[in-house]
């Protein structure tokens, strides 16, 4: 159960800081 919630954990991590990445990323090409 520890491996699945911090492999989980890791996961929403990673997509977190992608999306925050695309945001600036294109907030940078609006500007």
């Amino acid at each position: 159960m520890l491996t699945i919630t911090s492999y989980f954990g890791f996961l929403l991590t990673a997509l977190t800081i992608t999306l925050a990445l695309l945001i600036g990323l294109s907030k940078i090409k609006l500007i």
